[in-house]
């Protein structure tokens, strides 16, 4: 049976993204779940200490704890992960993030979510406006330097994956004053139910991250 490394930059397992995924990926496989954070607690990453010019990200805990953490820590634990799996017989590993990552060590094949989003963005909206939704205040000046080009007008906002209705609400509301022709989750936290809600209030087509990268995963295990 195939193998299929699922490594979240949080703590694994990740019971509110994996089903979905397993939905459309379907049967005949193995997943081996992994998280950079695994090792350590919530007082260690507390103790972390934040730069001006760090690239930050969103995870969670085990337990749902929802946290900020820096690339520069996660890298290392991202790799030592990543030799485990390996060590496990794993040969296929997805990073569930959509941040920017460099190239790891590992003698199989890794997809890193945010080049499979640009693609299917270029081929989909050669002008226009796009909306950019981050998990975090702190990441929305990435997005014209990540998705911006020729052509297309960049909005960016952002909402917590585990926020409640009020600012789901609230976040629909600023995206359909923008009047956006395509929005894209930039999260692999959010949800379908957050997809549903910005697609019915801006009338136009949303990219869920998580889902589209399952799709891509189903033909690269078929």
């Amino acid at each position: 049976m195939k193998k299929i490394g699922m490594l979240t930059i949080g703590q694994s397992p990740r019971d509110d993204i994996l089903p979905a995924l397993r939905e459309i990926m379907g049967d005949g496989y193995e997943i081996v779940e992994a998280g950079a954070l695994d090792s350590l607690t919530l007082k260690d990453i507390e103790q972390e200490e934040f730069r001006h010019d760090d690239y930050i990200l969103i995870s969670r805990m085990r337990d749902g704890t929802e946290i900020k953490i820096t690339k520069r820590l996660i890298l290392p634990l991202l790799q030592e992960r990543i030799h485990e799996l390996e060590e496990q017989g794993v040969r296929l590993i997805v990073i569930m993030c959509t941040g920017r990552f460099p190239p790891f060590e590992f003698k199989g094949l890794i997809v890193t979510p945010q080049e499979i989003l640009k693609g299917v963005l270029k081929g989909a909206l050669k002008r226009g406006k796009l909306g950019v939704v981050y998990p975090a205040v702190e990441q929305i000046h990435m997005a014209k330097p990540e998705f911006g080009r020729e052509e297309v007008e960049i909005y960016a906002d952002y909402l917590s994956p585990y926020e409640g209705d009020d600012e789901l609400n609230k976040l629909t509301v600023r995206l359909a004053e923008q009047e956006l022709d395509l929005t894209l989750l930039n999260c692999f936290g959010f949800s379908a139910k957050v997809k549903g809600a910005v697609a019915e209030k801006t009338g136009k087509p949303v990219i869920l991250s998580n889902i589209l990268v399952a799709r891509v995963l189903k033909e690269l295990i078929s």
